[in-house]
């Protein structure tokens, strides 16, 4: 489907459910997609954002289980909450951006995703961002990052290389954020990390070594 190059906007949830939708071109005009625009457009498999758009809203392609690859520009500044929560065959994801927050439940159930880089600008990865990533075997966490949510990484049982840059900023691992990530063998903690949250590494069955800071306040 092609959209007018006249068309300069969506509206929040336009396209909720167009099931039989294959493939979108946004034309450059569009600068945004919406909350929701998208979601459930189960049959998409490929989605052509242009270098226009800054601003990806909330849930906007939640349940849009057949992309399988999507590249998101340079021009994107903020993705929201829940955006690919879903995507259940999204196996490669290329953020060129600079966003700063890898938002809530962001990857939430795409369980295909094996391979996904983690923008340095990253400061924050929220809570459930990852969560049940089923296939992702490696994370590289940026020295930019400060905090690592609640659940973060939950069950992402295929994981077993994290990856902490030096000089890392890391503050905080919350709740749970490790939880199930049965196939971590070893991990060593940054030294900036402070707090670790209840269940953190929960689940964790094959590891056999973790070096936790002296740095640590509450654990």
């Amino acid at each position: 489907f092609t959209f007018p190059a006249s068309l300069t906007d969506f509206g929040q949830g336009d396209f909720i459910g167009c099931s039989s939708l294959t493939k979108i071109n946004i034309p450059s005009s569009v600068i945004s997609i919406p909350d929701e625009c998208f979601r459930d457009c189960s049959s998409f498999v490929e989605i052509i954002i242009p270098s226009s758009i800054t601003l990806i809203g909330k849930s906007a392609f939640k349940g849009c289980s057949s992309i399988i690859q999507l590249t998101i520009p340079s021009s994107v500044v903020s993705i929201g909450d829940e955006c690919f929560i879903g995507c259940s065959k999204l196996q490669n994801l290329i953020i060129h951006s600079s966003i700063q927050s890898i938002g809530k439940c962001l990857f939430k159930g795409c369980s295909s995703l094996s391979d996904f880089i983690i923008p340095s600008s990253v400061v924050s990865i929220n809570d459930d961002a990852f969560n049940n990533c089923l296939s992702l075997t490696e994370i590289n966490i940026p020295s930019s990052v400060t905090f690592i949510g609640n659940g973060a990484f939950y069950m992402c049982e295929s994981l077993c290389d994290i990856i902490f840059e030096e000089k890392s900023s890391l503050i905080s691992i919350g709740n749970n954020a490790f939880c199930g990530c049965s196939s971590i063998s070893q991990l060593m903690i940054p030294s900036s990390v402070t707090s670790i949250g209840n269940n953190a590494f929960s689940g964790c069955s094959y590891m056999s070594q973790i070096s936790i800071p002296s740095s640590l306040e509450s654990l």
